[in-house]
């Protein structure tokens, strides 16, 4: 009995930590034009597919939060006014993919 107490313990501690742990750490700065840019724990900014939780973003070469349609390498992609990747939805007359990538249209 004290044996299955004892892995309870440690196995609830485990859990306990694993929760605790930040999946994504920086953070987000709004600039004088309104554009959004993510600093990392370093101070840098970056760029590129960044994903904060279940949420994907874009950010550009220099750094700026993409929003509304954008295209990358060939395909078409709509982050809403938050700069959140769309995805399995219709957007207006287009139909964006798991992926994020325009796909259809109405």
């Amino acid at each position: 009995m004290k044996r299955i107490r004892i892995c309870a313990a440690v196995m609830t501690f485990l859990l306990m930590l694993s929760t605790a742990v930040p999946v994504f750490a920086g953070t987000w700065t709004e600039h004088e034009d309104k554009t959004w840019t993510y600093i990392d724990d370093n101070g840098e900014s970056l760029t590129g597919w960044i994903e904060d939780g279940e949420k994907t973003y874009y950010l550009d070469e220099n750094g700026v939060l993409k929003t509304g349609w954008f295209k990358l390498k060939g395909s078409w992609y709509y982050f809403d006014e938050n700069g959140v990747l769309a995805k399995d939805q219709w957007i207006d007359n287009y139909y964006v993919n798991s992926e994020g990538k325009m796909k259809g249209i109405r």
